[in-house]
């Protein structure tokens, strides 16, 4: 079986760092590396995987965040509640993120559910 990560990249950053990078600040790196890098169908993957996921997370955290905020404004007692759930949702977050850091940086890919497919799809483009 071949290593997904070995080969040149088109950006001259190794392979492995730069899978590893594609989660560093969540979606933006993926969203940077995704455009930066041309060749490499490793290093793609990881940032298309890294702009889903965490782009997704991104989003259901504002969304929570602004849900949140107007019932801030229209029913104070729920605010709590909501703003809990969007805590637990960046804690989810942080130990996906933390886990993808590790999976990668050891050289074992991991294929978040959901996420991977469209992932793949993207990253073929």
């Amino acid at each position: 079986m071949t290593d997904p990560l070995a080969g040149p990249t088109s950006t001259g950053v190794e392979p492995k760092l730069a899978a590893v990078l594609c989660y560093a600040a969540w979606w933006i790196t993926g969203l940077i590396f995704l455009f930066l890098e041309r060749q490499h169908r490793g290093v793609r993957f990881h940032a298309a995987q890294s702009l889903v996921v965490f782009g997704g997370l991104s989003l259901v955290m504002g969304l929570i965040g602004a849900i949140s905020a107007t019932a801030l404004l229209v029913v104070p007692t729920f605010f709590r509640s909501i703003w809990a759930l969007n805590s637990i949702v960046w804690l989810v977050g942080v130990g996906l993120w933390l886990a993808l850091m590790l999976r990668t940086f050891r050289g074992t890919s991991w294929r978040v559910p959901l996420a991977a497919d469209l992932a793949e799809r993207i990253a073929g483009r």
